[in-house]
């Protein structure tokens, strides 16, 4: 499994306060996993008024990655920071 450090803007959709989709890079990706709060993934060099998660997603060519996300509480934006292939 290989790691790919990234910081690119991304979309989500959630429903019952968890991810269920997200469109990054023009594609839709769709949640294939129960997402979790990646524990001590950031918050030792980053204040904890970031939101953090992980979750494996499928887009619409049957690709499956996980992928780490953070937002800035109350920001706009979740940045994808972590891909695993």
């Amino acid at each position: 499994m290989s790691t790919i450090d990234l910081t690119e803007v991304a979309t989500i959709w959630f429903a019952d306060a968890v991810p269920v989709r997200m469109l990054w890079q023009r594609e839709r990706w769709r949640v294939t996993d129960r997402p979790t709060e990646p524990e001590g993934l950031y918050w030792g060099t980053h204040a904890p008024d970031f939101a953090a998660w992980r979750f494996q997603a499928t887009n619409e060519a049957g690709v499956s990655r996980v992928f780490d996300v953070v937002r800035r509480h109350g920001g706009p934006f979740w940045s994808v920071t972590h891909i695993y292939d």
